[in-house]
């Protein structure tokens, strides 16, 4: 079968090419059909520009970028734990079709609830980063909460800080429209960063925080996040921080206050359930997906672009160009162009 996916040749290019998909699946896989994917704009960005540890600038292997996707499976095979019909969201690539056997990534693909768009689905997969994190921190009724960067993971990480109880909860980014957009996602308070480290700086006891989200992905964002954590509190790194932090200074910033530093990364949620955390991956998107059916959790206002497939490498060089200039972007895989 013909399909189309993205494909980047060498760092900073990114072009939409046409491929073959087997019209059976692979052995104990499953080939789907994609509705929409997210795209990522931190580390799928970072891989494209050749930036990131997995794909430095002098990389020549190609990057099939895409962790986000929300479709149907058009086959099956024994064994896979789906069927022909089942619409499915989770870690798959940016494309009109995909198909995928290794156990590891079918574990993580979960059946999207009726009342759920295909396009929220697609967003689950940032969800679950954001869900992971506020998990690791360990939350409290009461405890006080700063994310600094109001991106998607971000502000999805205010509106599950929000609904695990967490008051109040500020948001510090420099664009203010994202400012704006976070008190609707569960920040009671909102500022810029250069003004929060002037408060803190000061030493004014509201810019000291129980937990600090640190989610801008960027190593002043780390530093702000140490300072900003009252003594004994907790910072959990949830941007995908690229680059050393000068100025860090251990035994002010972490060890002479007791605090906590966490590693927040997707991929540090278990793999298998067990007693001692039941909170897979794949739990936590069915968990999200639930939250979208029910109107708790609201992911439309995170979307700001649906493009075609054709517009994709367009849109990957201006996230590169202006990191800021857009939040959430959605692939129509059933658009033309």
């Amino acid at each position: 079968m013909l399909a189309r996916h993205l494909v980047s040749r060498r760092p900073g290019q990114l072009a939409l090419e046409e491929h073959d998909v087997p019209a059976q699946p692979p052995p104990g896989g499953i080939i789907a059909r994609a509705a929409a994917t997210a795209i990522s704009p931190g580390t799928e960005v970072a891989m494209y520009l050749g930036r990131a540890v997995l794909r430095p600038a002098d990389s020549t292997e190609p990057y099939f970028p895409g962790y986000s996707f929300a479709g149907i499976v058009v086959a099956a095979g024994a064994g896979a734990g789906f069927r022909p019909g089942d619409r499915i969201c989770g870690p798959l690539p940016h494309a009109s079709l995909a198909a995928e056997n290794r156990p590891e990534r079918l574990a993580r693909l979960t059946v999207i609830p009726d009342r759920v768009s295909d396009p929220a689905a697609a967003m689950t997969q940032l969800g679950c980063i954001a869900l992971n994190a506020v998990r690791l921190a360990r939350l409290q009724l009461g405890d006080s909460v700063a994310v600094l960067g109001a991106g998607l993971v971000g502000l999805l990480a205010c509106q599950l800080a929000h609904l695990s109880g967490a008051r109040p909860v500020l948001a510090a980014d420099p664009v203010a429209s994202r400012r704006e957009l976070a008190r609707a996602f569960g920040a009671g308070l909102a500022a810029d960063p250069a003004e929060l480290a002037a408060s803190s700086a000061n030493g004014e006891p509201e810019s000291s925080f129980d937990v600090v989200f640190e989610a801008s992905g960027t190593p002043q964002g780390v530093l702000q996040a140490m300072r900003l954590a009252a003594r004994g509190g907790r910072v959990v790194l949830l941007g995908s921080t690229r680059g050393l932090v000068d100025g860090f200074d251990p035994y002010d910033d972490v060890h002479r206050k007791g605090v906590t530093v966490i590693g927040a990364h997707v991929s540090t949620a278990p793999v298998a359930a067990t007693l001692a955390d039941r909170w897979t991956e794949a739990a936590n998107r069915r968990y999200l997906l639930g939250l979208l059916r029910d109107q708790v959790l609201d992911v439309s206002p995170l979307i700001t672009d649906t493009i075609a497939p054709g517009a994709a490498p367009e849109i990957f060089a201006g996230l590169a160009r202006e990191p800021g200039g857009r939040l959430g972007v959605i692939i129509d895989w059933e658009a033309a162009g």
